[in-house]
């Protein structure tokens, strides 16, 4: 039976989970639905030591902690902090700001709580990530950075990080077009080669079983490298004209809210983001959408995506800092 995922008001999760052992509980049964299985022998029975969240096979005495594989793997943070916090993550649709979480949920480090929530956002893009995009896909890109104090603009500003938007249209019962699924990309540019990368990501690759390619046409405006990609994916390209700038918010719509709802979300909550670390709110933002439809299951649903996710360290988020890294406001 395919296990549907629960609708929980912030009421309802505040009465669901007002203690540790709540929480422990409702991990156990995210790793395990169908009870607890010992990984080396398969037995059911159990020891749990609460003190370090693990499960001990009566039969083969091998030791299986509850947070193994996934986001909150040894980690030292109770899980019910991790339960609040990934609840206001899910279900705020304009971001939380981490040091108000910290300051919220008594988390006594900035650092920790940072990690936290990155932690949390690559669950989500990992979830994300094995979705494609299908039948025609609205694109255009967006410069996220500081001004260019060359007095340089879009494709040609040095301080500005380029981002591709893509969206997927469907048209409802009344023979409006809808948005679907989106996705955000940071890129090196605008270029041919980086949007024919975007758009095997979106799913412009290998043919499907049924002898067809899940993405079939993009719409965009006239950059010429958005129809040098879709010839060498052997894409349509539905060509708009902007005649004006302020054009592309009525010809291309969709991509343009979910960029200035972006850009908005990263001025607000975060107060700007790092260059580095921009891919991973992006990500944020994208898998909030894309679930917008099943906004009472959205805790639910990135729980399964912790579980699903295996954790990331502190060093691993931070190395190889560029030594010309800016904010993105």
């Amino acid at each position: 039976m395919v296990r549907r995922y629960e609708e929980r008001s912030l009421m309802t999760f505040q009465r669901e989970f007002a203690s540790e052992e709540s929480c422990e509980e409702h991990l156990k049964y995210q790793k395990w639905p169908d009870g607890f299985q010992c990984p080396e022998c398969n037995h059911e029975e159990y020891w749990y030591i609460s003190t370090e969240k693990a499960f001990v096979c009566r039969r083969c005495r091998t030791k299986t902690s509850l947070t193994a594989g996934t986001i909150f793997h040894k980690t030292r943070t109770p899980l019910l902090k991790w339960y609040w916090l990934i609840y206001h993550m899910a279900m705020n649709k304009v971001g939380v700001s981490i040091s108000e979480m910290q300051r919220l949920l008594e988390i006594k480090d900035y650092k920790t709580a940072w990690l936290m929530a990155h932690k949390v956002r690559k669950a989500m893009a990992d979830r994300d990530s094995g979705y494609r995009l299908a039948g025609l896909v609205e694109m255009d890109e967006s410069f996220f950075g500081p001004v260019d104090r060359g007095g340089k603009r879009g494709r040609g500003s040095e301080t500005k990080t380029t981002v591709l938007c893509g969206i997927s249209l469907y048209t409802n019962r009344k023979g409006e077009e809808r948005p679907g699924f989106a996705h955000m990309a940071v890129v090196e540019d605008a270029s041919a080669k980086s949007i024919g990368k975007f758009l095997e990501r979106l799913g412009s690759g290998p043919e499907t079983q049924e002898g067809r390619k899940l993405l079939e046409a993009i719409r965009t405006d006239k950059w010429r490298s958005y129809g040098k990609a879709a010839r060498l994916k052997n894409l349509e390209h539905c060509k708009v004209i902007l005649r004006e700038p302020k054009d592309a918010g009525r010809l291309l719509p969709w991509v343009h809210k979910l960029i200035a709802n972006a850009k908005s979300i990263i001025r607000g909550a975060h107060r700007g983001v790092s260059q580095k670390h921009l891919q991973g709110y992006l990500s944020e933002i994208c898998y909030r959408f894309n679930r917008r439809f099943w906004e009472k299951e959205l805790f639910d649903r990135l729980i399964k995506a912790c579980v699903m996710t295996e954790t990331v360290t502190y060093n691993s988020l931070t190395e190889r800092k560029s030594a010309h890294e800016t904010s993105v406001l």
